[in-house]
C-alpha cells in the first residue's frame, strides 16, 4: 500500500494578503513544490491541477489538485498554517483522501486554522 493522498483546494485570499504569503504560495505551484504536479494522475485518476490568478472580487483564487506522499504531508500543513490567515471566509477550504479509500476528510477553516474533518470514521 502507497502512502498517497488525493488533494483538493479551493478556496480564495484576502486582497490583504502579504506578499511573502503570496510568493509562497506561487513558489509551491512552481516546480518542486507541493501544488506543482500537472497532467493525468499517477494513481487517484482524472488530472492534476494548481491554478492561481486574481479572483473576481478583490483578492485572490486558488483551486488546485495533487497527488500528495505522506512525506509532504508535513509541508502541506505549514502551508496552510501560513495562508489560513489569509482565507477569506470560514467553511470548507478542501479535502483530502487516503488514495485507497472512498470517502475524504474535509479540510476546514476554523478559527483562523485548516482542521480535519472526517466524513467516515474508520
Amino acid at each position: 500500500m502507497a502512502d498517497l493522498y488525493a488533494l483538493d483546494l479551493a478556496f480564495d485570499l484576502l486582497e490583504s494578503t502579504p506578499e511573502a504569503v503570496l510568493a509562497e504560495l506561487r513558489r509551491q505551484l512552481a516546480p518542486g513544490g507541493i501544488l506543482s504536479s500537472r497532467g493525468p494522475a499517477a494513481r487517484i485518476g482524472g488530472m492534476l491541477v494548481g491554478e492561481f490568478a486574481p479572483a473576481s472580487h478583490p483578492g485572490w483564487a486558488l483551486t488546485s489538485r495533487q497527488e500528495v506522499h505522506e512525506e509532504e504531508l508535513p509541508a502541506l500543513e505549514d502551508l496552510l498554517l501560513v495562508l489560513a490567515p489569509h482565507i477569506r471566509r470560514p467553511g470548507p477550504v478542501g479535502r483530502i483522501r487516503h488514495y485507497e479509500h472512498e470517502s475524504p476528510d474535509l479540510l476546514v477553516l476554523r478559527e483562523g486554522r485548516v482542521v480535519q474533518v472526517a466524513l467516515d470514521p474508520r
